[in-house]
């Protein structure tokens, strides 16, 4: 499993329409084959930085993600709405457990 995790930063004029953006692209992302999760979080401390987190099957479907129309235009879109250069972190996960598997 592949998880994604892309920081992004705005202010508050522009973060709707960032929001709007990214809200787009997780829907459309989470219909491909591959994609085991895609969802759009604001921090709770700083309402203008949102965080993108995916998780893909593997990193063929994350490839095939990558050219997608939607991805087209989210990043055509994206650079007018952000203050700061993305953070984004590719982690290549070889298990997952829940925290009934950790604890007690």
């Amino acid at each position: 499993m592949i998880v994604v995790v892309g920081r992004v930063s705005t202010d508050a004029e522009k973060r709707g329409a960032l929001i709007r953006a990214g809200q787009a692209l997780a829907a459309a992302s989470r219909a491909e084959t591959g994609c085991i999760s895609y969802r759009l979080y604001e921090d709770t401390e700083d309402s203008n930085a949102l965080v993108f987190i995916e998780e893909w099957a593997s990193d063929e479907a994350l490839q095939l993600h990558f050219k997608t129309a939607h991805i087209a235009a989210f990043m055509q879109a994206a650079p007018a709405t952000l203050v700061a250069l993305p953070e984004v972190r590719f982690h290549d996960v070889a298990r997952s457990r829940d925290l009934s598997d950790v604890s007690g």
